[in-house]
């Protein structure tokens, strides 16, 4: 654990030292600070209860009781589905980027190269984190890039920015500013803009391919126990994911300046992708999770933006008679289902 934690932390101090070893000022150095306002809401359903595999959950503000027939797992004594009220999140992020000319060339594959740094301070109402970053591009359609980040969270009334959830209750226990959490992650970035083949306007299709490695480590946890960050669902594990973004969209010189549509991916990695896999019918902890839906990103001058995303999610379907369970590792997988998952913004404004 010691020794895991001082790697991670190593990620955090080295960015911070290229950064401050670069020159107050430089030719061609770009220096950048955005402030950005971020929030979803997400709407809430019955966990695929009833469903068929593959359907599509509707949005429930009636929350479904535990049926007579449960029978609670020890402390689990299960939960109601769906909910009176979707839950909310909003945060606010500094971030300072510094840009760096890098093996500049004179063709149009390397005319553009260059090394950024990234300082990112953000804040929400149970949380805080710092994120650090660098990014190389070589060429014009590839971008390769590492980072980490440190973060904490504390309790506001029964919103818990940081717990463990490992007791078998399904409810995570409060580890209010009791630990940290540490992630750090490599990753590339392919992208493809038609204009650059076809210039003009109208012409700008862009594509965007990133496929991102991450370890994330929450001190209080140990080997294959979950945790919850953030108000999150706590089924975070200490160990590797591998993460994926693709985009494809259409950027216009208009006020609605980008359309698109956004798929994310998520799976575990290593031991936690065998705790419980699809073949042994447990909990699925090898599933893949898939988030897609349309972007819609508004230019309101020359200094800020609004981007608005509307999400769905395919989730795991569990038996009828353990989709009750409160606790996740009391579930027993029987297929998907897609629902709405959230609405969110995302509103930036360069300083």
């Amino acid at each position: 654990m010691k020794s895991r934690s001082s790697e991670l932390l190593m990620c955090l101090v080295l960015p911070v030292s290229l950064i401050v070893a670069l020159p107050a000022f430089g030719e061609g150095i770009e220096r950048t600070t955005t402030l950005s306002v971020e929030g979803a809401y997400y709407l809430p359903d019955h966990k695929g209860h009833g469903l068929n595999d593959g359907g599509f959950a509707p949005i429930r503000y009636a929350p479904l009781e535990l049926p007579p027939s449960f029978v609670p797992a020890g402390s689990d004594q299960g939960r109601s589905l769906g909910s009176s009220w979707g839950p909310a999140e909003i945060q606010v992020q500094l971030d300072h980027t510094i840009r760096v000319p890098f093996l500049v060339g004179r063709g149009l594959l390397t005319e553009g190269n260059n090394l950024t740094f990234s300082v990112t301070a953000a804040l929400s109402p149970v949380s805080t984190r710092l994120e650090l970053g660098a990014a190389l591009t070589p060429l014009a359609f590839l971008k390769v890039y590492a980072g980490a980040m440190a973060g904490t969270g504390w309790d506001i009334g029964l919103f818990n920015g940081m717990g463990l959830n490992a007791d078998g209750s399904g409810v995570p226990e409060s580890a209010s500013l009791q630990g940290a959490v540490l992630k750090s992650w490599v990753g590339g970035t392919f992208q493809f803009d038609l204009a650059a083949l076809v210039p003009g306007d109208w012409t700008h299709v862009v594509t965007l391919l990133s496929p991102r490695l991450q370890y994330a480590w929450f001190s209080g946890a140990g080997r294959g126990e979950a945790w919850m960050f953030e108000v999150d669902i706590g089924e975070n594990f200490n160990g590797w994911k591998l993460l994926g973004s693709w985009f494809l969209g259409y950027r216009m010189p208009l006020a609605l300046d980008t359309v698109g549509v956004l798929v994310k991916t998520e799976r575990n990695l290593g031991y936690v992708r065998e705790l419980s896999p699809l073949s042994d019918g447990g909990w699925a902890s090898d599933f893949l999770l898939i988030t897609a839906g349309p972007v819609f990103n508004f230019r309101l001058s020359e200094r800020n933006s609004l981007a608005v995303l509307l999400q769905f999610r395919r989730e795991r379907r569990y038996t009828e008679d353990s989709v009750f369970y409160a606790y996740y590792a009391n579930r027993e997988y029987a297929g998907t289902y897609w629902d709405f998952y959230r609405l969110a913004f995302s509103y930036s404004l360069r300083l």
